[in-house]
């Protein structure tokens, strides 16, 4: 704050001339800040990356962490043998998203409640932030949607059961009631 306007442009533009980069590792120690995110996300088909919902919604994470001068890490379980938390402290990261696991698992449930900032996606903890797809208005939409195109045989096929398939599937089955669709049982089966 001490140093004018132009001898800063000026300094700034004799660093950059001379390829001077900040060192991370210095400034994390100064500011207490990695400017790292964590990422864990885990999926038994597909990587996060290529997942048709997920994809998008990392992507644009990617995107905007990035804008604001963070980097992404994703977090493997068993990485280092180390627990998700273990991994996470190791790494310093100022804070992680976590997407498509399972929240019950013990080793989430113990990274959700440190004192880590976490953002979980699709799945609610207390005190932590979220973010909620609207599974139920979503179907809904769908269904009205199909059923404005003059469809009147429809079915609804979902993966592995989770809380996001079973609020599809009640939403299916409650619009499709609804609407006055029949629903057979031969279709009435998980995929």
């Amino acid at each position: 704050p001490d140093i004018g306007e132009e001898t800063r442009q000026r300094i700034a533009a004799v660093a950059k001339e001379m390829g001077y980069m900040t060192n991370a590792a210095a400034r994390a120690l100064k500011t207490n800040r990695t400017y790292n995110l964590g990422v864990v996300f885990f999926h038994e088909d597909v990587s996060g990356l290529t997942h048709d919902f997920f994809a998008h919604v990392l992507d644009s994470f990617k995107t905007t962490a990035e804008a604001k001068g963070y980097d992404i890490t994703f977090i493997n379980k068993g990485k280092y043998n180390m627990s998700y938390l273990e991994h996470c402290r190791y790494r310093r990261f100022d804070g992680v998203v976590i997407a498509c696991v399972n929240f019950y698992d013990s080793q989430v449930v113990e990274l959700v409640q440190s004192n880590i900032p976490v953002v979980t996606i699709d799945h609610m903890f207390n005190n932590r932030i979220s973010i909620m797809s609207d599974n139920v208005g979503g179907m809904r939409d769908l269904l009205e949607h199909v059923y404005a195109l003059g469809h009147r045989r429809i079915a609804y096929i979902h993966g592995a059961d989770s809380s996001v398939t079973r609020e599809r599937l009640s939403s299916f089955y409650y619009n499709a009631e609804r609407l006055g669709l029949e629903v057979p049982d031969e279709y009435i089966k998980e995929a």
